[in-house]
Formats: C-alpha cells, structure tokens, sequence
C-alpha cells in the first residue's frame, strides 16, 4: 500500500463564484499514484488556496481506471457556518478523516443513556 502522503498535483480546471450560495464552486484536476483521500485533499486544496480547512467541502472524486488522473469538485464557502449550513451532513461527515468521523457518529452520552432504557 503507497502511503497518502505522496505528492500530488493539484490544478483548477473550472473555477466559478457563486454569489447567492457564498462560495466558489471549483473543479480541480489531481494527478497522484493512487486516488487521493478526500480528507487529504481538502487540506491541500485550502493549502493552495490560502482558505482555512474548514471553509472546504470536497464533494467528489472521479477517477478513471488505468489513469493516474482524478477530477474533483469542491466547494469553498466565505464562511464555515455558511457551508455547514448548505452542505448535507454527509458531505460534510465524508470530508473528515476517518477519526474525526468515527468520534463524530458517536451518539453523545445522554443519548447512550436514553437508548439504554
């Protein structure tokens, strides 16, 4: 197994602003090895755009069979109460590392209580 942290090169394909929704909408060409994890690539992608991590929602990855090329769109909110407020929990549960989702699907501990009864 290749480990993540192996270089990857990033480009924006498509980039637009959206106005009414408060984000830029990118489409971004990867090439790597191996199709990057999303949690890795989100942190790239505000790397290289100067964004905090928290305003960036990678919202898929494609990658072809036998390329070393993956397309990906994301989304870059001004704020990340904007974007927790528009992105589905599922996205934004995808784009934690698996850790971070793990400790974010734990049900808190009145709620073992209550399920518990």
């Amino acid at each position: 197994m290749s480990s993540q942290d192996a270089s990857y090169q990033i480009s924006i394909i498509e980039d637009k602003m959206n106005p009414i929704m408060e984000r830029r909408e990118l489409k971004i060409e990867v090439a790597s090895q191996a199709t990057p994890k999303r949690d890795l690539l989100r942190k790239s992608i505000a790397a290289s755009l100067k964004v905090p991590v928290e305003r960036v929602f990678v919202k898929n990855v494609v990658s072809s069979f036998g390329t070393n090329v993956a397309i990906c769109k994301a989304h870059v909110y001004e704020s990340e109460e904007r974007g927790k407020e528009i992105e589905p929990k599922y996205i934004q549960l995808r784009n934690l590392s698996r850790a971070e989702r793990k400790a974010a699907m734990a049900p808190a501990p009145a709620e073992q209580g209550a399920q518990q009864k």
